[in-house]
C-alpha cells in the first residue's frame, strides 16, 4: 500500500498557500537557496508550518501553549517521512482525533508533573486561623477600723461594717477598694507552604523514556509498520 508521508502532505499544503521553492514572487529561481526551500520552513517549525500541523490536530491542544508546541514538534519530527496507514488524509486526522484524545490527559499530566516525578516532589500547604475574646472582671474591699479610749466607762462601738466609731479618743479608719475590668481579644492568621524535593538520577533515567512511549502508540495507531 503506497500512501503520503507527513512532509508530502505539508508540501502539498505550503503550495496552496503560495509558497514555493523554486522560484520567488520576482521570478527569480531560488532552488539553491536554502531560505526558501520547504524542509527548512519545517524544522524552523514557523507559523505556517504550525499552522498545518494544529490543522491535522483539528485545532485541539494540550492545556499549556508551550506544552501543546513541544509535543507537536516531537510528533512532526518523529514521523515526518513515515507513511500514514489510511489511505486519505481525513481517515488519518480522525485516527489520529481519536489517538490524541484518549491519551491527551496522560500527555497534559507527563509535561505538568515530569518534575515532581524526577524529584519525588512533595507539596503541602496549610491554613490557620486562631481568635481570643477574653474578659475578666475583679474586685476587692479592705476595711480597717482601730479605736483607743482612756477610760474604762467610755463606750466604743467597733464594727466591721460601719465606717462611724463613737467614744473613741482615737479613731482611725481607712478603706481600701479595688476594682479591675479587663478584655483582650487577639486574632492569630499563619499560611504555610513547602516543597520537598529529592533528587534521584534512577528516576531522571526513566523519565527520558515516557515521551518516547507515547509517541509509539501514535506511531502503531497512525502509521504504516512496514517501509
Amino acid at each position: 500500500m503506497v500512501t503520503i508521508t507527513l512532509f508530502d502532505y505539508i508540501q502539498s499544503e505550503l503550495i496552496k498557500q503560495g509558497f514555493d521553492e523554486f522560484v520567488d514572487s520576482d521570478g527569480s529561481l531560488v532552488l539553491f537557496d536554502e531560505e526558501f526551500q520547504f524542509m527548512t520552513k519545517i524544522l524552523s517549525f514557523d507559523e505556517d508550518v504550525e499552522k498545518i500541523v494544529n490543522q491535522l490536530f483539528n485545532g485541539v491542544s494540550l492545556d499549556k501553549r508551550e506544552h501543546d508546541q513541544h509535543f507537536k514538534k516531537s510528533f512532526l519530527y518523529r514521523f515526518l517521512n513515515r507513511q500514514i496507514n489510511r489511505q486519505t488524509i481525513e481517515s488519518f486526522k480522525v485516527e489520529l482525533m481519536a489517538t490524541f484524545l484518549v491519551n491527551q490527559n496522560y500527555i497534559n499530566t507527563v509535561y505538568s508533573d515530569l518534575d515532581l516525578f524526577i524529584t519525588q516532589g512533595q507539596t503541602s500547604e496549610s491554613d490557620h486561623l486562631q481568635e481570643n475574646d477574653q474578659q475578666s472582671n475583679s474586685g476587692s474591699v479592705t476595711d480597717n477600723r482601730q479605736a483607743y479610749a482612756e477610760l474604762p466607762q467610755s463606750n466604743v462601738q467597733l464594727d466591721v461594717d460601719s465606717t462611724v466609731m463613737d467614744y473613741a479618743n482615737d479613731n482611725t479608719i481607712s478603706r481600701n477598694k479595688q476594682t479591675s475590668d479587663q478584655n483582650t481579644k487577639g486574632k492569630t492568621t499563619s499560611n504555610t507552604k513547602g516543597t520537598n524535593k529529592t533528587y534521584q538520577m534512577e528516576n531522571l533515567f526513566k523519565s527520558s523514556g515516557i515521551m518516547e512511549k507515547i509517541l509509539n502508540i501514535f506511531d502503531r495507531k497512525c502509521f504504516l509498520q512496514i517501509w
